[in-house]
C-alpha cells in the first residue's frame, strides 16, 4: 500500500466502523489484515484502529453474553490502545481508545484490577480532553468512570489506599455534571441519557431520572453503547414511571 491508499482505506474503514449496522469482527479482521500487509508496527493511524476494532467487537460479544470472547477482545484492545500511546504520546484518539478500553475492561476484573484500570481511565480521558474537548464520548466515559469510583464500598476504598498513592475521588454529583458535558456536544444519545438517569437514581432525585430515562427511549440506536443499555433501559422505564 502507497501512503495515499492507506489514507483512502481509513477513510472507508472509519465510515463503517462507526455503522451500527455493520459487522464489528469484519471490521476488526480488515483492520488487522491491512496493518499487516501495509507493516504498521509503529503507526499510531493503525494502532488506535486496531484497539476501537477490537473494543466494538467485543461490544458485540458482549450483545451475545459471551463474557470469555468479551474479556479476550479488551486485552487485545488494550494492548494495541497502550502501544498507540507509547507511538504517539499527544495523539488524542490513542489516549481516547485506552481511556474507553480501561473503562469496559473494569466491568470484568477483581476489584484490585477494577482499581488500578479506573486510574489509567482518569489518566488518559484527562489526556484526551486537552486535544479533544468537544468530543461527547469522552465526557461520557469520564461519567461513567465517576459512577464507579461513587459506588465504591468502604473496603475497596480502602483497597484503593493501599494500592495508589492518590485514591480516586467523585461522586454521583460529578456524573451528572460531566453526562451534561456531553449531552451539550451529542443530544441525542441513547446511552448518556440512560447513565445520566441511573445517576439521579443514585442521587434519589427520581424525577430527573425517569424524565431522562423516557429521553433516552426517544433516540435511535446509534451504537454499541446504545445497544448495550437497551433491555435495562426498559426495566428502569417501568421501575420509576410513577414519578412521571
Amino acid at each position: 500500500m502507497t501512503s495515499e491508499e492507506v489514507n483512502q482505506f481509513f477513510k472507508r474503514h472509519d465510515v463503517i466502523a462507526d455503522d451500527v449496522e455493520s459487522d464489528k469482527d469484519e471490521v476488526y479482521k480488515a483492520v488487522r489484515d491491512a496493518y499487516e500487509k501495509y507493516d504498521g508496527k509503529n503507526d499510531v493511524e493503525f494502532l488506535w484502529r486496531l484497539a476501537r476494532g477490537a473494543y466494538k467487537a467485543a461490544s458485540k460479544a458482549e450483545l451475545k453474553g459471551d463474557k470469555k470472547t468479551q474479556l479476550k477482545l479488551l486485552l487485545e484492545a488494550e494492548e494495541w490502545a497502550k502501544k498507540a500511546v507509547e507511538a504517539s504520546p499527544q495523539h488524542a484518539e490513542a489516549h481516547s481508545w485506552y481511556a474507553f478500553v480501561c473503562g469496559k475492561l473494569s466491568d470484568l476484573v477483581s476489584v484490585k484490577d477494577r482499581i488500578q484500570k479506573g486510574k489509567l481511565v482518569k489518566t488518559h480521558l484527562e489526556e484526551a480532553i486537552k486535544y479533544k474537548p468537544d468530543d461527547a464520548g469522552l465526557y461520557y466515559t469520564y461519567g461513567r468512570w465517576c459512577m464507579e469510583v461513587a459506588k465504591l464500598t468502604w473496603i475497596e476504598r480502602k483497597l484503593a489506599e493501599t494500592l495508589l498513592d492518590k485514591p480516586p475521588e467523585a461522586t454521583y454529583e460529578d456524573a451528572v455534571k460531566q453526562f451534561l458535558e456531553a449531552q451539550k456536544r451529542k443530544p441525542d444519545w441513547k446511552a448518556n441519557y440512560f447513565y445520566l438517569g441511573k445517576s439521579y437514581v443514585n442521587l434519589k432525585n427520581y424525577k430527573e431520572a425517569i424524565k431522562n430515562f423516557d429521553r433516552s427511549a426517544e433516540c435511535k440506536v446509534q451504537d454499541e453503547e446504545d445497544q448495550c443499555v437497551e433491555k435495562e433501559l426498559l426495566a428502569m422505564r417501568n421501575k420509576y414511571a410513577n414519578y412521571r
